[in-house]
């Protein structure tokens, strides 16, 4: 979806604010061992995150119908300001993550999967955009080997390198170009 400047860089703001105070309600005055417990679900969520990146960028953004036409405008035009606002994607890691984690494992738990899935996410729209607005070379080099992987996916006559950030999941699924 085409978003304003405000829609698309809000992400920026409202996901900090979020994951700190996720983090400082649940960490506010635990022991070592709630820390290091929150501290392992922030890890998992990262790592999921990956996995979400992967599925949601395969499934739902190359397959699902409604999504299709949404996302081939970002494959026509790479460097318009298109993703989901934060007003659609804060509440569904909410609804999606958040809650039932907080049913499975208390809120320590969710807060910690949550903010860990919510700074994965973070971090694959800032790689993206880096990726999109800036040229070869306009980067610190860690990121061109991703810009190669990501305009391969753009570019490439096959199907393939759905992951941004990472291309663990293209090589276990077999989908790297």
């Amino acid at each position: 979806m085409q978003l304003s400047k405000f829609d698309f860089y809000s992400d920026y703001v409202a996901y900090p604010l979020t994951i700190a105070a996720l983090a400082a309600r649940a960490l506010y005055g635990a022991g070592w061992l709630q820390t290091a417990f929150w501290g392992a679900a922030f890890l998992a969520g990262i790592g999921i995150w990956t996995l979400m990146e992967y599925f949601l960028h395969r499934i739902a953004l190359h397959q699902i119908a409604p999504l299709v036409p949404l996302h081939a405008a970002h494959h026509s035009a790479p460097r318009a300001l298109v993703g989901t606002p934060t007003w659609m994607s804060l509440p569904l890691l909410a609804v999606g993550i958040f809650l039932p984690a907080w049913r499975i494992g208390g809120f320590a738990t969710a807060s910690g999967l949550t903010s860990g899935v919510m700074l994965g996410y973070l971090w694959y729209g800032f790689v993206h955009h880096l990726l999109h607005h800036t040229q070869s070379g306009g980067a610190p080099r860690y990121f061109e080997p991703l810009r190669t992987w990501h305009m391969r996916h753009h570019y490439s006559p096959r199907k393939g390198n759905y992951g941004v950030t990472t291309s663990l999941w293209d090589r276990i699924f077999r989908t790297a170009i």
